[in-house]
C-alpha cells in the first residue's frame, strides 16, 4: 500500500470531457497538476478547499458496499454498508461525521453543491473503508471502493479474457492535443500483444489510440495514428507488438465480431465470428467489446 492521500493536495483538478471513443479529454495547464481518479475513472468534478481535495460521496458509487439516503430538510446523507455493519451521518458545514453513533473529525467540512455531498478524500479510506493513497511522482490521488478494487486486481493479474475485459471498461487520459475519430464508420477494433491485458490498440474511423496502463490501473493514450486522407501522420508511441497480436474487430451495424490473431510475420488468421443476434444475452455488450473470447492456447504473461 501506498502512502495515504497527504494534507494538501495543492491546485485545480484537471477538466474531464467524452469523447466519441473510449477516453476522456484533460485539458491542462503548466498549473493544474492533480488529478483524482475513483477505480480507474478521473474526476472532473472534484473540488479544492483549502489546499485539500473533496470528492462527490456518490461518486463512490458502488451498491455491494454502500447506499445512500439523503433527508432535504436536515439536509443529513445516511451512508449504511450493504451488511449494517456501519452507518454513517454527514451533513454539509460540518467538520464532524458520525460513525456507528460515535462523532468523527474530519480534517474539512462536508460540502453540498448543487445537491451533492462532498466528503474530504482522506475519509473515504479511514471511515468507509474503501482504498486511498496518494502517488506522488504522478500527482494522483488514487480511490477504490471494494468492488473497484476486486476490478483491479482481475486486471493486474486475473484471467487474461477478465483483465482484457476490465482494461476496456477503464476511460483511457488522453493529452491536451489529442485528435479525435472522425468520418463515418461503425467499426471498432481492438488489439492486444498475444498473453497481454496492461496495453492495447483502439482503431475507430481511421483514428488508432495506443492505450497503455499503469501500476494504478490508469489507462493513458501514449500515441495515435490517423489515417484519414491521402497523408498518414502519427504522433507519441507507437508499441511495436514484436510477438503478434490478437484481435477483435466489432461491427456496430452487422452486430457481428470478427477476431483472430496476426503473427509477428503480418499472418493475418481469422480464428472465428461471434454473431449478437444470435447471442442476445450479450447485445448490451456491443458496446464495450464485453464479448471478448478466449484465443485458443493463449496464457496471459503481463500479470502483476
Amino acid at each position: 500500500m501506498k502512502k495515504w492521500v497527504p494534507a494538501a493536495i495543492a491546485a485545480v483538478l484537471l477538466t474531464g470531457t467524452m469523447t466519441l471513443g473510449n477516453s476522456v479529454e484533460a485539458k491542462t495547464s503548466d498549473k493544474i497538476k492533480e488529478q483524482v481518479f475513483i477505480n480507474g475513472v478521473m474526476q472532473s468534478d472534484a473540488l479544492v478547499e483549502k489546499g485539500r481535495a473533496l470528492i462527490p460521496l456518490r461518486s463512490l458509487n458502488d451498491p455491494n458496499w454502500l447506499t445512500y439516503n439523503y433527508d432535504a430538510k436536515t439536509h443529513t446523507v445516511t451512508a449504511k454498508s450493504k451488511d449494517g455493519s456501519k452507518v454513517i451521518k454527514l451533513k454539509a458545514g460540518l467538520k464532524t461525521a458520525t460513525v456507528n453513533g460515535k462523532q468523527v473529525s474530519l480534517d474539512l467540512s462536508v460540502v453540498n453543491k448543487k445537491g451533492r455531498t462532498y466528503v474530504p478524500l482522506r475519509f473515504v479510506s479511514e471511515a468507509l473503508g474503501g482504498t486511498a493513497y496518494y502517488n506522488a511522482k504522478d500527482k494522483r490521488a488514487i480511490v477504490r471502493t471494494p468492488a473497484g478494487q476486486a476490478a483491479f486486481n482481475t486486471l493486474m493479474k486475473g484471467d487474461l479474457v477478465d483483465a482484457r475485459k476490465e482494461a476496456l471498461k477503464l476511460i483511457a487520459v488522453e493529452g491536451p492535443y489529442d485528435w479525435t475519430p472522425h468520418g463515418e464508420g461503425y467499426r471498432t477494433t481492438y488489439q492486444f500483444p498475444e498473453g497481454q491485458a496492461l496495453q492495447y490498440s483502439e482503431t475507430y474511423r481511421l483514428l488508432t489510440n495506443y492505450i497503455k496502463i499503469n501500476q494504478d490501473g490508469i489507462a493513458e493514450v501514449i500515441g495515435q495514428l490517423d489515417e484519414m486522407g491521402n497523408k498518414t501522420k502519427s504522433r507519441g508511441v507507437k508499441p511495436d507488438y514484436k510477438g503478434g497480436y490478437v484481435y477483435f474487430s466489432h461491427d456496430l451495424m452487422a452486430e457481428l465480431v470478427t477476431y483472430g490473431k496476426i503473427d509477428s510475420l503480418g499472418k493475418d488468421t481469422e480464428l472465428g465470428r461471434f454473431d449478437y443476434s444470435q447471442h442476445p444475452e450479450y447485445k448490451k455488450y456491443r458496446y464495450k467489446a464485453g464479448a471478448l473470447l478466449p484465443i485458443e492456447g493463449e496464457t496471459r504473461k503481463d500479470a502483476k
